[in-house]
Order: structure tokens, then C-alpha cells, then sequence
């Protein structure tokens, strides 16, 4: 938890208001099948909040169907997709937050650099994220929901640059 409080407090020092990193070459030989479903997970001060992930998932799958990304079995995919949100109630009652959404590997993947061989877990193919401050916990939920456009719209470009029809 203090790590994820002072990263946040870090982040609200910096001008702007998202951070964004993307690595489209990534996609590129993954298949439908790979991905897995989108799913979120959303937390409030270390406390997973499910009813807010439910409607997060809700708005997932939405736009997963209107931008037509497929994605394959979940007992057979390789490649989730996850949205989380991660807030804190701050001293004046305002929320910090941050929003991902990654694309990584489900299962851990063996990684060589040089003579080393690692094992990687939760290995990151694709990434976008962003932060912010709400004034309150109506505010987050409603940030929660609507913010799942812009993120999956950013993933959806990025995969149909890489898969065109």
C-alpha cells in the first residue's frame, strides 16, 4: 500500500494528467484465440470494491463488441486483459487514483538476457495508464466507468493496427 500511495503522490506532482506507454509490435502474433476475455479489478484504500468491478466489466465487454477485438476460451487463452483502478481517499476527502490497462501473459514465461535465463511472471506485451483525483467516491465510480472507453480505445487502434483485416 505505501508504495502504490507514494507512486501516486509522486504522480500528482508531475504536470498533465496520463501516462502512456505502448508496445504495438507486441500484438502482432498474438491470435484471437490469445486473448483472453477483458476483466477489472477495482480497489478503494486496499479494499477490493466488486459491485464497481461488475460495472467495469460491464462496460468491458460493451466496448470489446463495439470495436469487434475477439478473444478466445477462457480456460485456453494465454493473454489477459485487465483494467484495474487503484484509489486512495486522500486527507481532504479527495480520491487519487490510477487507471491500467495491460495485455500480459497469464502463465510465466521464460525470459534469456545475455547468459541469463529468468522466469517472468505477469510478463507486460501491452500497456496504457493515466491518474488523476476525484473529488469524491461518486466521482471515482463515475471516472471508473466512463474511463473504460478511452483505455480500450487505445488497445482496440492499437490491435487492429497490427491484425488488419
Amino acid at each position: 500500500m505505501r508504495r502504490a500511495l507514494l507512486t501516486l503522490t509522486a504522480l500528482m506532482i508531475l504536470p498533465g494528467t496520463a501516462l502512456a506507454e505502448h508496445q504495438q509490435g507486441n500484438l502482432r502474433t498474438l491470435t484471437a484465440t490469445d486473448l483472453c476475455p477483458p476483466i477489472s479489478y477495482v480497489y478503494v484504500d486496499d479494499e477490493e470494491q466488486e459491485d464497481l468491478a461488475v460495472e467495469v466489466d460491464e462496460q468491458l465487454a460493451r466496448y470489446a463488441t463495439l470495436y469487434a477485438i475477439p478473444y478466445g476460451d477462457p480456460k485456453t487463452c494465454t493473454v489477459a486483459q485487465v483494467f484495474t483502478v487503484d484509489a486512495f481517499e486522500s486527507r481532504d476527502g479527495r480520491y487519487l487514483y490510477a487507471v491500467d490497462l495491460d495485455v500480459e501473459l497469464v502463465k510465466d514465461a521464460q525470459v534469456t538476457i545475455g547468459t541469463h535465463r529468468l522466469t517472468a511472471s505477469h510478463l507486460q506485451l501491452w500497456s496504457t495508464s493515466g491518474y488523476g483525483s476525484v473529488p469524491d467516491a461518486d466521482a471515482l465510480a463515475e471516472m471508473a466507468t466512463n474511463s473504460v472507453r478511452d483505455y480500450y480505445e487505445e488497445f482496440a487502434l492499437d490491435w487492429k493496427a497490427t491484425h488488419p483485416k
